[in-house]
């Protein structure tokens, strides 16, 4: 079942780059309200924990990937005296032959 970026979003303020065609790369932001966040995100979620493969429509294609693991993520935190920034960047590869698996993953709660 493709993964559907929400309907009625157009892509956001950066566009995929001549640079990023050249190494045939798609680099699309979305604005998205919270409830399509969670949304986009626990379908993304649902896919990975079935091992199946996602299949996505970003910038006029359609993307399929058979995710391998390790999954890497990624998290910045940013702050300065206007605004706080988190950046959270998965990459999901398609490997062609064998993986090592991943040492854990993050906890969500007070820092200790």
């Amino acid at each position: 079942m493709p993964i559907i970026v929400p309907q009625g979003t157009e892509p956001g303020s950066e566009p995929t780059s001549e640079k990023d065609k050249k190494q045939n790369r798609v680099r699309e932001e979305y604005p998205l309200s919270f409830a399509e966040t969670a949304a986009f995100l626990r379908e993304l979620a649902d896919t990975l924990e079935k091992g199946s493969k996602i299949e996505m429509g970003l910038s006029q294609q359609q993307i399929q990937l058979s995710p391998d693991e390790p999954i890497t993520m990624e998290i910045t935190y940013r702050e300065d005296p206007k605004k706080k920034k988190i950046e959270i960047e998965l990459e999901i590869k398609e490997h062609f032959g064998s993986a090592g698996k991943g040492a854990g993953r993050p906890t969500l709660g007070p820092a200790e």
